[in-house]
């Protein structure tokens, strides 16, 4: 059962039109792969487990209706 995203309801980045915040689930390897991004980190975590080896939770933006997920952005505190 895969963890519903609900990209929509994100924080828009303030830095990129049509992007949201929050934490994607990737595979950082060959082959790169982009599962989708999540409103925290557990939920994130709770898929990246789920997909197994290879996948990792980053924070970052992400542009909706894409593959598209830059990471290395500040995550806000809490």
């Amino acid at each position: 059962m895969t963890i519903r995203s609900l990209a929509k309801n994100l924080p828009a980045d303030p830095d990129n039109p049509g992007w949201v915040l929050g934490w994607g689930v990737l595979r950082d390897r060959h082959p790169w792969h982009f599962v989708d991004v999540y409103a925290d980190q557990g939920t994130a975590r709770a898929e990246a487990q789920r997909r197994g080896a290879g996948y990792v939770v980053e924070f970052g933006s992400h542009r909706l209706g894409t593959d598209e997920f830059v990471c290395g952005v500040v995550a806000p505190e809490g």
